[in-house]
């Protein structure tokens, strides 16, 4: 077999970087770019963006949709699959989305492609210098592609629900989460130093501390990180707001009532 078609045959999806590294072998970048171009001519591949996606046999490429997973892992050097993406792919999710989330050091536009829309949410600066904290590792369709671990993405839903479906969906999503890595989600928020993410996630997982075999112990570590006067979240929300005794957070009432149904 060619190199190739070994090479295609091993990545349904990939970069030009992960082209020039494989394939390069001492071709200069304009052959590696004509042969490129050739594929892409014969309908052996196809392109979301920059990223090159492996067309199956027998497929009419206008009408072929790439794994939308594998596709966001290559839009950026240091795309992670995260928010209610990561979420989908761990198998946590309640619902799926045709939105696909990923994080990168540096922010993209959003984009469509075939009624699947990519998202980029740029790093929190606290995460410049370790942007892949917390971060895994999933097979999809033979390649590996990196993912925000359940921990980390529940601090990070809790943090931007917006990038969740909203407030009910990440609680949905954290119930169905078999137990919680104290000492990785610990790490993670540390990293973080967010005094209000402390008290949201305290909130929810006090909630859900029988379900999650969360300790008293790291509950109370998470009460002493957390603000000492009240803060609203969500201060665009026009309707009633509610403050949570303890953690000192005043929130929509639907997200009261969205813990109260779990």
């Amino acid at each position: 077999m060619r190199a190739t078609e070994a090479f295609l045959l091993s990545h349904p999806v990939f970069s030009w970087s992960d082209w020039k590294r494989e394939m390069g072998n001492g071709r200069s970048e304009k052959t590696l770019r004509n042969l490129l171009s050739y594929y892409l001519k014969r309908g052996k591949l196809k392109k979301v963006d920059r990223v090159y996606c492996v067309v199956p046999p027998l497929t009419e490429p206008s009408t072929f949709v790439p794994d939308r997973f594998l596709v966001a892992s290559k839009l950026s050097p240091d795309s992670v699959l995260s928010y209610h993406t990561a979420f989908e792919i761990l198998g946590f999710a309640n619902q799926v989305f045709t939105t696909t989330y990923y994080s990168s050091l540096r922010y993209k536009r959003p984009f469509s492609h075939q009624g699947i829309r990519y998202v980029c949410v740029k790093l929190p600066l606290s995460l410049k210098l370790n942007p892949f904290f917390g971060v895994v590792k999933v097979e999809r369709m033979g390649m590996f592609v990196r993912v925000t671990s359940a921990e980390r993405t529940l601090a990070e839903c809790l943090d931007r629900p917006e990038y969740c479906g909203g407030f009910e969906e990440v609680v949905r999503c954290v119930s169905s989460l078999p137990f919680i890595d104290e000492d990785l989600l610990k790490a993670y928020l540390k990293l973080r130093g967010k005094r209000v993410l402390f008290a949201k996630v305290g909130w929810v997982l006090e909630r859900l501390r029988d379900r999650l075999f969360v300790t008293e112990g790291f509950l109370q570590w998470l009460k002493e990180m957390s603000p000492k006067h009240p803060v609203s979240v969500c201060r665009g929300f026009k309707g009633e707001k509610v403050f949570v005794k303890g953690w000192n957070l005043v929130v929509p009432l639907p997200w009261l009532a969205a813990l109260e149904v779990i």
